[in-house]
């Protein structure tokens, strides 16, 4: 019974401490603080029960690192999940191709910038795309219409100045 409440313990906190630094490096200062407080009480009880029978049952600490290993992978679970943020879609293409996907864009609502750019093979046309996370499948999924691009997407600690799209209508 005490592996199982040691392993839960840790991987919850773990889980918790990998969205807290994720919100933290984004600027979400009150999410990332509140969820650190909660990490620390879980933290402090999990590892004084470790401790305290350590020497007596060395499993405990098998149960810890099993743990922490597993709640790394839910707290990366969990925040793609909640894909809280913003991201930068940059897609480059010839310019007949990135004019379709400037108008599709902006069909959906989402306020689409763009400028010529030079290639190995010519002009080409870069498509600026800044939307919210939870935006970025469908959006994906609009540009796997095309053939011939160039994309990256990044993410965006944040958006000074600007407006960014609701969401995107599926079609």
């Amino acid at each position: 019974m005490i592996y199982i409440l040691i392993f839960f313990g840790k991987l919850c906190e773990v889980a918790i401490s990998t969205v807290r630094v994720v919100l933290t490096a984004r600027g979400n200062r009150l999410v990332a603080s509140l969820l650190g407080a909660v990490e620390i009480c879980i933290w402090i009880i999990v590892t004084s029960t470790v401790l305290l029978g350590i020497s007596e049952d060395p499993l405990r600490a098998v149960a810890f690192g099993l743990a922490f290993a597993v709640g790394i992978f839910m707290g990366i679970t969990i925040e793609d999940k909640l894909a809280l943020g913003l991201s930068q879609i940059e897609v480059i293409a010839e310019v007949d191709v990135a004019q379709k996907i400037t108008n599709d864009f902006r069909e959906q609502g989402f306020g689409v910038t763009t400028f010529y750019c030079e290639g190995l093979d010519g002009r080409k046309q870069s498509v600026s795309i800044k939307i919210q996370r939870r935006d970025l499948p469908c959006a994906i999924e609009l540009l796997r219409e095309y053939e011939g691009l160039f994309v990256t997407v990044t993410d965006i600690r944040k958006l000074s100045i600007g407006i960014i799209g609701r969401h995107i209508i599926k079609r």
